[in-house]
């Protein structure tokens, strides 16, 4: 009967507070739903704001990554316009308007016509429109260069995943009367250089220019053969230990043989012969050019040929830059 009590008088209180116990549960469930929602806000915030500045942080385009200082942005827009129209003209395969933009030393040396430029540079990048983006790389003293890459846009072709993404580097070159044009396919600037020669009884060698690419320089050299034999400028066995420039460091940069030959490189007597030497030289180097040798050159080719094993008259000879 006790025990009917206390059954009775748990239930009667339970009824009373029945109403309370729910509208205490019911407040606890919204203030719950409402933490869950504004967690997922913030937390959402917060990852919007990390991506925004991983964003803005891993690409500025007006940071120099090789060498010389960043881009003002005033100038960095102006650089990037004539880039855009650029691309803008071979988007639109106006390949006269995108030619007539590149530097008159970018064209004679890599694209002395515009068909060569059509058929090696613009069909093979411009399959499709492209759209891109610049990365400042070298700030030179009248020179950018960029790198900068290529890719389909998604807008004409529809799909990422089949696009198209090409590398080049692109400079901007300022001539003396402020006009800008560009080099392109990795040329840099050609520059020219005074007074730079060394005289032998055999041989007289001038430095005539030197032509920049991000991965290489040409050195182009006026060699005149005094003597009345023919003279051969290296016979191209060890040519890493016989052709090479060195640096204020005294670092060794070594000759490339590619495209050399011993006809390219004998001078007849009594002649002038331009030749060009590459280098495998990167671009952006503090480290300056010194002095240039050539310590194989064979005095009489002629008698060479005849006995090489035994020949000795072999000439060295260092120009300094």
């Amino acid at each position: 009967m006790f025990k009917n009590f206390i059954n009775e008088k748990s239930y009667n209180l339970y009824k009373k507070i029945k109403g309370k116990i729910n509208i205490i549960l019911f407040v606890v469930l919204i203030l719950l739903l409402i933490w869950i929602v504004v967690s997922f806000l913030i937390q959402g915030r917060n990852f919007e704001n990390t991506n925004e500045t991983e964003s803005k942080s891993s690409y500025q385009p007006q940071e120099t990554v090789i060498d010389g200082d960043d881009i003002d942005e005033e100038e960095y827009k102006e650089e990037e316009s004539i880039i855009n129209t650029f691309v803008e003209y071979c988007n639109n395969g106006q390949v006269a308007e995108a030619y007539n933009m590149l530097s008159s030393d970018c064209k004679e040396s890599l694209y002395p016509a515009q068909a060569d430029f059509e058929q090696n540079y613009y069909n093979e990048i411009f399959s499709s429109k492209k759209i891109c983006n610049l990365q400042s790389w070298i700030n030179g003293e009248n020179y950018t260069t960029y790198r900068v890459r290529f890719i389909d846009d998604i807008m004409s072709t529809g799909s990422y995943e089949d696009s198209h993404k090409y590398e080049d580097y692109i400079t901007i070159i300022q001539n003396n009367d402020g006009s800008k044009y560009l080099g392109i396919s990795n040329y840099i600037i050609k520059q020219d250089i005074a007074d730079v020669s060394k005289e032998t009884d055999e041989l007289y060698i001038q430095v005539k220019s030197v032509e920049t690419y991000i991965d290489y320089m040409d050195y182009t050299f006026s060699v005149k053969n005094k003597s009345n034999k023919v003279i051969l400028l290296d016979t191209l066995e060890d040519i890493s230990d016989t052709m090479y420039i060195m640096t204020n460091s005294d670092k060794r940069i070594t000759c490339n043989p590619n495209g050399l030959n011993r006809l390219k490189l004998r001078i007849e007597p009594n002649t002038t012969e331009t030749i060009k030497i590459r280098y495998n030289q990167v671009a952006g180097n503090d480290d300056t050019n010194k002095e240039i040798t050539f310590s194989n050159i064979i005095k009489d080719y002629e008698t060479y040929l005849q006995d090489r094993e035994n020949y000795s008259d072999i000439l060295t000879l260092t120009i300094e830059l």
